[in-house]
């Protein structure tokens, strides 16, 4: 056995490794969701992200899409099923996920009674 040959295809091999290891995974994923503000006791809103992944909301408060978007992709909530006798729109829907995969956290459904907009 020629160990000095391998001892150098260790290091080399270790090396390689080394080197892929420091360039990183691939896109960071993130999860999209925001704030539902208005909605009234007993009703619901579903909310979809990309036309897809619905989640149905019950009552206000904090939300998030089960499927995460990845880094540099768009995301764009909007209301798949609006509340019966309610009215609910989206403001910061739309955007694309920044190159760390952060959380997009700032997505506000505003609900008010059909008619009454503010």
């Amino acid at each position: 056995m020629n160990i000095p040959g391998t001892i150098l295809i260790f290091a080399s091999t270790l090396a390689t490794a080394s080197i892929l290891g420091a360039c990183g995974g691939g896109a960071a994923d993130a999860t999209v969701g925001g704030t539902v503000v208005g909605l009234s006791g007993g009703t619901n809103v579903v909310l979809v992200d990309n036309g897809s992944d619905p989640i149905t909301v019950g009552g206000n408060g904090s939300f998030s899409f089960d499927q995460k978007i990845s880094s540099g992709n768009a995301y764009s909530v909007t209301v798949q099923t609006q509340p019966i006798g309610e009215t609910c729109s989206v403001a910061n829907g739309s955007g694309t996920i920044d190159g760390e995969g952060d959380a997009v956290t700032n997505v506000t459904v505003n609900c008010y009674a059909t008619g009454t907009q503010p």
